[in-house]
């Protein structure tokens, strides 16, 4: 008995295991991307308004506070799209620097870039990464480094507003980051999710420090 209800376990396991694989290689995480990728940005920019209201800014957010970047390239004088022009940013922990990189910098950063969460991956796609590791401490991965200028309009923004030590969450919609094509595995339209630690950053004609 005891033999037969075990073969009766192992073939349900089994069994679970096939359908699970099934569902999964049926679901097509980017059908309706376009779409999907612009309502979910709406919905960052909605959840981002009390923090508005409240005077939240890059220059006075607390952990866990959101606030919004008007892309580099255009004149904060006049009217933008909430969901199109601006990079939405949520502090994730608070550096000890108190200056911040210009576009002709160069910076250390540690980060993990993920899609908007789907069927097969609810905490979104991971895409790219410096990190090596599951962890996010930057103390065992080494950061890479980059020109600010050499970066997508949504980093390169947030960049010029992060001091040394600071960590944050970004929410980068598909015009600030690589627009309608398909770029190696980020399908087009899509919006991007950045978690980023700038660890260091030099003027240009210094060099960056030991990493």
């Amino acid at each position: 008995m005891k033999k037969h209800l075990t073969s009766a376990v192992l073939l349900l396991v089994s069994m679970a295991a096939f359908w699970a694989c099934s569902e999964t290689e049926a679901y097509d995480d980017h059908a309706n991307w376009k779409q999907r990728n612009t309502d979910f940005m709406a919905a960052i920019a909605d959840s981002c308004d009390r923090y508005l209201e409240q005077g939240i800014s890059a220059d006075n957010a607390l952990p866990g506070q959101m606030f919004r970047l008007l892309s580099f390239k255009l004149d904060p004088e006049k009217e933008w799209s909430r969901t199109s022009d601006y990079v939405y940013c949520r502090v994730l922990s608070k550096g000890d620097g108190t200056e911040s990189p210009l576009y002709t910098d160069s910076v250390l950063m540690n980060y993990r870039v993920r899609l908007m969460p789907s069927g097969n991956y609810p905490d979104g796609e991971i895409v790219d990464q410096s990190y090596k590791t599951d962890s996010m401490d930057p103390s065992v991965n080494i950061p890479a480094s980059y020109k600010v200028s050499g970066l997508i309009d949504g980093v390169t923004t947030a960049l010029m507003h992060m001091h040394t030590g600071d960590r944050w969450m970004l929410y980068i919609p598909y015009q600030l980051a690589y627009g309608t094509k398909d770029k190696n595995s980020i399908p087009g339209y899509s919006l991007l999710i950045f978690e980023m630690n700038m660890t260091a950053f030099s003027q240009t004609g210094h060099d960056l420090p030991p990493r």
